[in-house]
């Protein structure tokens, strides 16, 4: 087949496919022009998944109806020019790809009108053929009508999702919008029933209360208040929400990013915040967050791809390490003591009444027990108190330790709590002379297996800090001479091949400084089972009074529940 130049409207329909995927890649682009458009209300309506049908209407200032034919023109654009700086872009669009593409594998309808409204234009276009526009009565601003989505690129069509699947994709774009923007009221309709909406009032609470409900909205910590930046790196900031350790989910779909109000899937970034919960959430569980980073324009390439969800830093590194303290210190001053969950009141009860709801001694706001709160009953985090004086009242299934506090009774996990004690006092020990380890009274052969001397190899140097002293001594041989102070008396062999089990058993994942001594501290710790008395567990108690983190155990299990008296009296019908 001999080289030939491709029809138009065949290239169009190829170039279409790098920027529309799927309907909600529509969405997204049109959500993108409104907002560029100054709107303050978006509303976004679907039919069938976003197959038969999508409109999506704002009240932005419109297109000039001279301009309206141009905007269907591929790489038309307003918001560059041939002497604008690609590393500096503001806008969320500026490819001029978007219209074209939409029209060249659907049908599609235009009103537009500028502000305050006046004589507006309808136009229309139908898979990339002409553009028709004609004078019409329109309200101020854009509505955008998409039909027939992929009618004529069959294959593209045929690996469509079902509508149900589809749908949930355009719910993500339109409610990551809202999020990101909570200065402008969002609307989602799908099949003629509303999905959700958000205020628009700029308050990321109300937001988040729109598109995730109440019930997240206030487990949600404040990052970075307003009015507060980090300092040290010019213009960068991290801002907004995120979720307390007991709010969790079992995939990274709730972890939402953007740069300079431009919204991007960052892996790298998603793991930053993963690693600031670190110790704080058990594994394969992952946050709820809302994050809005600014960066100097010249730090960051939003030029990858056609999609621009994509985005390059100069300074990764600085990113990384910003988002991650600032949501490590949002956690650690605002960490909360998990509350007993109680179902919700029987039907046709109603809910419980959010005045009437008991704070929790340790968090202010928030209630021992489920309810729907109402936006005025939410308060924002306070920060972290140290534990209250308690007083050990008994021990439950010589497992959990039974104590009395203000207002209410603890239980207290014994194992998760010493596990949280040791972990800070090994730490704070770690590479002090002497602080270390113990000489074994005669050194201790052990054979090692492959991954024993991998763990040994990559980070002996670690486990010498330690308090491990150990030595080659011939093939998968090895000498323990001595070990960390924190662990029980015993057999010192045993335990370095525990430790190197626990290690390399998923050694790819985790920080490692913080998983030797988790593991070092979850094998010296109490064990569940054991009985303690009386004075043992206070002398626990007092001893986890004094960390840092005392809420949960390194591993991110929690050390402790609340159970308040008015909850105790509420079901004793005491009140």
């Amino acid at each position: 087949m001999p080289i030939k130049v491709l029809p138009a409207g065949l290239a169009a329909r190829i170039a279409a496919g790098e920027v529309i995927e799927r309907p909600a890649s529509v969405v997204k682009e049109l959500v993108e022009n409104s907002l560029d458009a100054g709107a303050t209300r978006i509303s976004v309506e679907v039919i069938d998944g976003g197959r038969e049908s999508i409109r999506v209407v704002d009240n932005g200032h419109g297109i000039p109806a001279n301009e309206v034919p141009t905007a269907f023109e591929r790489f038309a654009t307003s918001k560059i020019d041939e002497k604008s700086d690609l590393t500096g872009i503001a806008t969320l669009g500026f490819r001029g790809e978007a219209l074209p593409s939409i029209a060249s594998v659907s049908r599609v309808e235009l009103t537009t009108a500028g502000q305050p409204a006046g004589q507006g234009v309808r136009a229309a276009v139908e898979f990339g053929g002409p553009v028709r526009v004609e004078p019409a009565g329109v309200p101020a601003g854009t509505a955008f009508t998409v039909r027939d989505l992929f009618r004529n690129t069959p294959a593209r069509l045929k690996f469509l999702g079902s509508a149900a699947t589809e749908l949930a994709r355009v719910h993500q774009v339109v409610a990551t919008y809202a999020l990101m923007r909570p200065d402008v009221a969002f609307s989602l309709a799908a099949d003629g029933q509303a999905r959700f909406s958000t205020p628009g009032r700029g308050d990321m609470l109300e937001t988040v209360a729109g598109v995730y409900g109440w019930h997240v909205a206030r487990l949600m910590v404040r990052v970075d208040p307003p009015g507060v930046s980090s300092p040290g790196h010019g213009e960068f900031a991290v801002s907004g929400l995120t979720g307390a350790p007991g709010l969790t989910r079992g995939n990274r779909a709730h972890i939402t990013l953007s740069v300079n109000g431009r919204w991007i899937e960052s892996r790298r970034l998603a793991f930053a915040v993963e690693q600031a919960y670190h110790g704080f959430l058990a594994e394969r569980r992952f946050p709820v967050a809302v994050l809005r980073l600014t960066v100097p324009y010249g730090d960051v390439d939003v030029n990858v791809h056609p999609a621009k969800t994509e985005v390059r830093f100069l300074r990764e590194q600085v990113v990384f390490a910003e988002v991650q303290k600032a949501v490590r210190t949002a956690l650690v001053e605002s960490a909360p003591v998990p509350h007993v969950q109680r179902p919700s009141p029987a039907a046709g009860s109603g809910p419980i009444p959010a005045t009437s709801m008991p704070d929790n001694p340790l968090w202010p706001g928030q209630p021992d027990s489920l309810g729907v709160p109402t936006p005025g009953s939410i308060a924002a985090p306070t920060p972290r108190r140290s534990l209250p004086v308690l007083r050990v009242i008994g021990q439950a299934h010589d497992t959990y330790i039974l104590a009395e506090g203000p207002g209410g009774v603890y239980l207290i996990d014994q194992h998760a709590a010493h596990e949280r004690v040791l972990f800070e006092e090994v730490r704070d020990r770690l590479g002090k002379p002497g602080e270390g380890g113990q000489r074994l009274l005669a050194p201790e052969p052990v054979q090692l297996l492959p991954q024993h001397e991998r763990v040994l190899r990559d980070h002996g140097a670690l486990l010498s800090e330690a308090g491990f002293e150990v030595e080659p001594f011939g093939a998968r041989m090895a000498l323990v001479r001595a070990v960390p102070r924190v662990l029980p008396g015993g057999s010192g062999a045993e335990a370095l091949v525990r430790l190197l089990d626990s290690l390399a058993d998923g050694a790819g994942t985790g920080v490692w400084r913080e998983r030797v001594l988790a593991t070092l501290a979850c094998h010296a710790a109490v064990r569940a089972g054991r009985r303690m008395t009386p004075a043992e567990s206070q002398e626990l108690l007092r001893r986890l009074e004094a960390t840092e983190q005392p809420h949960t155990c390194p591993h991110g299990r929690p050390t402790m529940i609340y159970l308040s008296v008015s909850a105790l009296e509420r079901d004793f019908s005491r009140r």
